[in-house]
């Protein structure tokens, strides 16, 4: 909303000036009005340059807060009230080889169900840890830290109140 503000007042403030500058100058005016509108074009350079961020921020905003990615492969990761992060089965399928998800559900009663938004198959960080520790993998080892690292314990941060380090 913003960014369509500054640039209907952008657009606006340029076009009363070459008018004016034209009715008062004739073509000429046209000429003379282009130092004024060099003046200006530090906050229209501003205004095209935020419009990427904005129209990133307009296409992710479905998913904020719940996109994350390990090398490569998107995470549909659900987080709580209670701070615990629910990751899709599978997409934890991309990275190791999980059985299906009634048998991650008799493994781990409490730690797998369906919820979310949309509603699919979750398992928590705690979960996939216990289920995944049995392998060798060094990726599947990477993939748990990561889950540790970067998802669980700044959730748990943002729940606690902690600053979580950039």
């Amino acid at each position: 909303m913003k960014l369509a503000i500054n640039i209907a007042f952008g657009v606006a403030v340029c076009a009363a000036v070459l008018y004016a500058f034209w009715h008062w100058f004739g073509v000429f005016g046209l000429v003379y009005a282009m130092p004024v509108l060099a003046i200006l074009g530090k906050s229209i350079v501003e205004i095209v340059t935020g419009f990427p961020r904005f129209a990133q921020r307009l296409a992710l905003r479905k998913v904020a807060g719940r996109y994350y990615e390990f090398r490569g492969r998107a995470m549909d990761i659900h987080i709580d009230a209670d701070a615990r992060c629910w990751v899709a089965t599978a997409d934890a399928r991309k990275v190791a080889a999980l059985p299906a998800d009634a048998v991650l559900k008799r493994m781990a009663p409490l730690e797998c169900r369906e919820l979310g938004d949309p509603v699919q198959w979750r398992m928590t960080t705690e979960g996939l840890a216990q289920v995944l520790a049995k392998s060798t993998d060094a990726d599947v080892a990477k993939f748990r830290t990561w889950l540790e690292v970067e998802v669980a314990r700044p959730a748990r941060n943002r729940r606690d109140g902690r600053k979580v380090p950039a």
